[in-house]
């Protein structure tokens, strides 16, 4: 059982661990979930399960059906694309700002944690990979001071990093590495533009594969919009 943070309500370390739990794929799109089951697993009471699977229904990953139970939101194209969007919207702008000089010093952290997404990849540990990956784009936000904007952008890209987990699990690849190494190098130069270009196409990369997995895997899409 995973510990709970440092000052982390019940509420918020529920609605913490379900998260991922969904991100990673243990709660599958359109499985119907159980709080008691869910408290049992976090060793925790019904009551901030409950808090928490109605905090992921604001968010659209999780659908509360009256008389009939809580289910796991079929991956949302539509949203996918809008978290996508504004992650992208907002990443170009922090990774040009990252680029300034004030920021050069503290560049050591993103090698290290590129290092370490490179380690638990070619051990195949790929639930670790994922986590530093956005561990490593969250620094982007922290470096720069801009990590109120990050969480605010947790409630709809819970859809992206679902989606983009999917895929990377059944389709892993350096190639994300490599992307990572150019984006550090471009900011390291302290080159903006190539910098913006980087991310671009790094987050791009999801909708070159997504056609594919749709038709793979429909049974996981939501189909009934766009």
């Amino acid at each position: 059982m995973v510990e709970s943070k440092h000052r982390e309500s019940s509420r918020d370390y529920a609605y913490r661990l379900i998260r991922e739990m969904i991100i990673n794929m243990e709660l599958v799109p359109g499985s119907k979930v159980s709080e008691t089951e869910l408290a049992e697993r976090l060793g925790i009471s019904r009551t901030p399960v409950r808090e928490a699977l109605i905090d992921l229904a604001r968010n659209k990953i999780v659908t509360i059906q009256p008389q009939k139970g809580t289910f796991i939101s079929l991956i949302d194209p539509l949203l996918v694309e809008e978290a996508r969007f504004l992650r992208l919207t907002i990443e170009k702008e922090v990774v040009a700002l990252l680029c300034e000089e004030q920021y050069q010093a503290d560049l050591n952290l993103l090698d290290e944690c590129i290092a370490l997404q490179e380690f638990y990849l070619t051990q195949k540990n790929y639930a670790k990979f994922l986590e530093l990956d956005n561990q490593l784009h969250q620094l982007f936000f922290q470096l720069t001071d801009k990590n109120n904007i990050y969480q605010l952008m947790k409630g709809l890209n819970i859809h992206f990093d679902r989606a983009r987990t999917f895929i990377f699990k059944h389709k892993p690849s350096m190639k994300t590495i490599e992307e990572h190494k150019e984006i550090l190098s471009a900011i390291r130069r302290q080159d903006k533009e190539r910098a913006k270009q980087c991310i671009e196409q790094h987050l791009h990369q999801y909708i070159l594969d997504k056609e594919q997995f749709e038709k793979e895997y429909s049974y996981y899409f939501n189909k009934s919009e766009g």
